[in-house]
């Protein structure tokens, strides 16, 4: 959160008035000396942020979401969750500012429930202009005071303060009760001025259909990005039925009590044509398209007591790879009553129902294909990366399926990793784009799966191609786990794809590697569908990746184990370990 500070405000209020008479409140107004026992009072205000709706033990650690998964038919699935909104990052506490754009406040003091004084007037950085008619330099007796500071964004009427849903995200309203003025010469009454209204925060991920975009650039400034297919520029609206919502707040400070009088309806539409650059994936070690990743945000604010499962997400226009989003609703499963000044967070998990590449080389979903034969479950769309449907088995050796990686344990790579960083971070993360080797049997193998299912092209030397299969990088093993079996990935959203840092042990060397990495869990039934739905075997057991490691002076090959989670370990290349080869179609 961040407080900004209007200024340091030095105001008497004039009640005089209330005790003294005519005569006396003017000379107060004149400037004349006040008498004895009263204040002036000054005032600090500052302006609040909106902050999570919940934070735990004084953190703002992000909460572990309820979440409900939604069928919509035709192949989507949304899983849905709300949690309060940790997107920003928490600034010091005690951290303000002067605000430079004039901010008009009213202050008003009361006794017994009764006005004692008030004044108006406009800030800007240190400086407060009162307005026309209206005192800086007000005092007060000695006593007991309640005040109230708010903007123009408040009506006032007596006790009774309005606020409109219209202006619920720059409302701000702030009360001081029981204040003892009793200070000599000068007493101080500080605000922190809060957003009567609620911020919720509706942002769509796209774990498993990534979008192809372009970059949006002017005079050759880049200033955001947008999808390149018209078709996939998604519109929604976000809505309630009507009088579902407060549409005004009515605060009455003698009473302490807030009524709704009226009720209605939001319905906000949102484009997705046009997105900030920070969602544009243009890693080339990924890929040669950019990619778009989560992150389509829309924010709305809502008055006090709004409950966020009136909410629904309905798309209105849009498909991805040819398949139609348009009718799709997503409602808020939680009850919630939305507080001032908080912020909450709909996440909404968008899930493409499994893709698979055809024997024909076509791909597409098992059900609009029926009369095709399935030999791979695509792994990344754009990038046209599937994994095969079973092991490689060797033609030889009495068709074993635990080949060793290598018959010596020498270096075989130009860059061979050296530390985790290497392997698991986003800048490093890339898939296979090594060079064959017919010396290793591991990829002999994955390179002769052509000839089991009837598919794909030899490849004896040279780089790896369209249409061969081979052995995979660790990351493509890792966006496996992503696309079919929800393992975590923080690389959403980012300029980087995927960012698997987080795995990296807490005690991990600078160069080298300590020790075997357990993985969280993952929907390891979901992961195991993705094969056995079309009759393939799920992966299940150690499987070699292509990274080659330097482990002390020697070197190793990273592979991957696969049962309730991942687990990453080094193997000596004489090991033996399982082959699921992958192919670019």
């Amino acid at each position: 959160m961040f407080k900004a500070s209007l200024s340091t405000l030095v105001l008497g209020i004039v009640t005089g008035f209330a005790f003294s008479g005519c005569s006396n409140s003017e000379d107060l107004a004149d400037g004349v000396t006040p008498q004895d026992g009263m204040e002036r009072v000054s005032f600090k205000i500052s302006e609040k942020d909106f902050e999570p709706a919940e934070e735990v033990a004084g953190t703002r650690a992000v909460a572990q979401p309820q979440t409900e998964l939604q069928d919509l038919g035709d192949g989507w699935q949304a899983e849905v969750s709300l949690v309060p909104d940790t997107s920003h990052r928490e600034e010091a506490k005690a951290k303000t500012r002067s605000i430079y754009t004039p901010t008009h406040y009213t202050i008003q003091a009361y006794q017994g429930g009764v006005l004692k004084g008030q004044t108006k007037g406009t800030f800007k950085g240190s400086t407060f202009t009162p307005d026309a008619g209206a005192t800086e330099s007000i005092y007060l007796p000695h006593g007991s005071y309640d005040f109230v500071c708010f903007n123009d964004k408040v009506t006032a009427n007596g006790t009774q303060f309005t606020v409109n849903r219209t202006d619920a995200g720059t409302a701000r309203f702030t009360i001081k009760r029981g204040v003892a003025i009793n200070q000599d010469p000068k007493q101080y009454v500080a605000f922190e001025m809060k957003h009567v209204g609620a911020l919720v925060n509706t942002e769509i991920r796209f774990v498993n259909c990534n979008i192809k975009a372009k970059l949006l650039t002017y005079s050759g400034v880049t200033f955001g990005s947008m999808p390149e297919n018209a078709a996939e520029r998604l519109k929604y609206t976000v809505e309630t039925l009507p009088n579902k919502i407060p549409e005004t707040m009515v605060y009455d400070f003698s009473t302490n009590l807030y009524t709704y009088p009226t009720m209605g309806n939001v319905s906000q539409a949102y484009s997705m044509d046009h997105w900030n650059s920070g969602n544009l994936v243009t890693s080339e070690s990924m890929s040669t398209e950019g990619r778009l990743y989560g992150n389509a945000q829309s924010i709305l604010y809502f008055l006090p007591s709004t409950d966020c499962a009136n909410m629904k997400l309905s798309f209105t226009f849009g498909e991805l790879y040819g398949k139609s989003l348009v009718g799709k609703t997503i409602t808020i499963p939680t009850h919630k009553l939305v507080q001032s000044n908080k912020k909450y967070r709909v996440i909404v998990n968008l899930f493409m129902d499994y893709m698979y590449l055809f024997k024909d080389g076509t791909f597409g979903t098992a059900n609009s294909n029926p009369s095709k034969t399935p030999i791979g479950v695509i792994v990344d769309p754009y990038a046209r990366v599937a994994v095969a449907l079973s092991d490689a088995v060797s033609s030889y050796s009495g068709g074993s399926n635990m080949p060793q990686w290598s018959s010596y344990n020498s270096q075989e790579t130009l860059f061979p990793r050296t530390s985790y960083a290497e392997l698991f971070t986003k800048s490093s993360i890339e898939y296979n784009r090594k060079v064959y080797s017919s010396s290793s049997p591991a990829q002999q193998m994955a390179s002769e799966y052509y000839q089991t299912v009837g598919y794909g092209n030899p490849s004896y030397s040279g780089p790896i191609g369209k249409n061969e299969w081979y052995v995979p990088s660790l990351a493509e093993i890792l966006v496996m786990g992503v696309n079919l079996g929800k393992l975590p990935n923080i690389g959403k959203g980012e300029t980087f794809s995927y960012d698997f840092s987080y795995l990296i042990p807490s005690d991990a060397p600078a160069n080298g590697f300590s020790s075997l990495i357990q993985f969280p869990q993952m929907n390891i039934t979901r992961f195991n569908g993705a094969f056995t739905k079309v009759g393939g075997t799920a992966p299940s057991g150690l499987y070699w990746t292509y990274e080659e490691c330097v482990d002390g002076s020697e070197y190793k090959q990273a592979t991957i184990g696969i049962g309730g989670s991942y687990s990453f370990d080094l193997l000596s290349k004489t090991s033996h370990a399982q082959v699921r080869p992958f192919i670019r179609y």
